[in-house]
């Protein structure tokens, strides 16, 4: 597992957390502790970290998932997640991307993890990776508040 801070601090413009991990589903429960803590460092009220927590979760498990479903054992690639941030006004930009290497593995995404995904996030689209088809998943909220 890592992590790798980019284009400056978090509190910074265009700021960036990059985690990758093995697609193992024990990694999941730490895909949602760095989205909390990165929505923590955005100044988030408590149901908008929820929200944040639930939705990566939500992605990294999908990403997970379709690794293991992979022949022969499950994928080898790493899952990656990048939160990136900006401000907009007083409010704050995020955006979380998860992409697996599961390749097109005809592993449909449940319809209850999409809607919660959909209820949690301003934006969800679930479009190809690396490996093909349903690979990526971005998950956008476009005006966060942070608390005064």
């Amino acid at each position: 597992m890592s992590t790798e801070p980019t284009a400056g601090a978090l509190g910074a413009p265009d700021a960036a957390v990059t985690l990758r991990f093995t697609p193992l589903p024990e990694h999941v429960r730490t895909a949602r502790l760095v989205a909390t803590a990165v929505a923590r460092r955005l100044g988030l009220a408590d149901e908008q970290l929820d929200a944040v927590r639930l939705a990566v979760g939500e992605a990294c498990a999908r990403a997970v998932q379709r690794a293991e479903s992979v022949p022969g054992g499950g994928a080898t690639e790493l899952v990656s997640l990048r939160l990136t941030h900006h401000p907009v006004g007083d409010r704050v930009h995020l955006e979380a991307v998860v992409v697996d290497g599961a390749g097109d593995d005809g592993v449909e995404t449940e319809d209850v993890a999409m809607l919660l995904m959909e209820g949690l996030a301003d934006h969800v689209l679930v479009g190809a990776g690396p490996g093909g088809p349903g690979g990526t998943t971005r998950l956008v909220w476009t005006a966060l508040d942070p608390v005064a």
